[in-house]
């Protein structure tokens, strides 16, 4: 789908767990054309790894973006590290969108996940947070907009701060997910119709219940059935999401 003056590629910065799955699927489902082959939006080569695309140099970024136009990809997805936004937001071609959601409840639905899904043995989210990658490192939001994705475990510092602002003012679409109906915001933005896709929720697949069913994880499998959440202390994870509350502040009045 293109706009009326040409080629334009909407590149969809993938919060992990904020509603990012929802909206590669109303992509496909609005005739967005993906990279072939992708995982969930994101590039990948003919062996299935996705292409690190946060590692490539402006002109790396820019072969790329123009094989896209060659191609006719309209819609490019990035979950697993932050890209140059600077040389994308300066290509005319590329529309820089986002969806935020509560950190809070962002690492909560994380660990929910990763635990039903057999990425985690950990019940409890204090020792899950121990692991620490991108995904479940402090500020994620400010680390992933500062481009200080490589360093989940390095301490932010209000450079880094300063440069997610930065970064974030480039970006074309802003979504919270926590005040806007995210269907009628693309409809606005992208002329999408609002067109019912999986949201790719923790609960409710079939595969996750038969691969419990073949580990005799009974009791995880009843309270999968149940949709039982497992216990979070908000208390003790809200200090680690000081500066996205901050960011989303600046950004939503959140």
């Amino acid at each position: 789908m293109e706009d009326v003056g040409g080629y334009r590629l909407i590149w969809f910065q993938h919060l992990h767990k904020a509603a990012g799955t929802l909206i590669v699927n109303m992509a496909k489902a609005n005739n967005e054309v993906l990279h072939n082959p992708h995982n969930n939006g994101n590039p990948s080569d003919i062996k299935g790894s996705t292409l690190p695309l946060w590692e490539y140099d402006e002109s790396r970024l820019l072969d790329f973006i123009n094989n896209c136009e060659e191609e006719g990809v309209t819609f490019v997805a990035s979950e697993f590290g932050a890209p140059n936004f600077k040389t994308l937001s300066s290509d005319p071609r590329v529309k820089l969108m986002t969806c935020f959601r509560d950190p809070c409840k962002r690492i909560i639905s994380n660990h929910n996940y990763d635990y039903y899904s057999g990425y985690t043995e950990n019940h409890e989210l204090e020792s899950f947070l121990k692991k620490i990658n991108i995904f479940t490192s402090d500020n994620y939001y400010v680390r992933i907009f500062s481009r200080m994705d490589s360093f989940p475990d390095k301490k932010l510092t209000k450079e880094d701060y300063t440069n997610a602002i930065e970064n974030i003012s480039k970006f074309d679409i802003l979504i919270n997910a926590e005040s806007e109906n995210i269907g009628e915001r693309l409809e606005k933005e992208l002329n999408w119709k609002k067109i019912k896709v999986d949201k790719h929720g923790t609960f409710g697949n079939k595969w996750k219940m038969i691969s419990m069913i073949k580990k005799f994880q009974i009791s995880k499998l009843i309270k999968y059935i149940r949709k039982e959440k497992l216990d979070s202390n908000l208390v003790n994870i809200e200090n680690k999401y000081t500066l996205d509350y901050k960011f989303m502040k600046e950004l939503f009045d959140y």
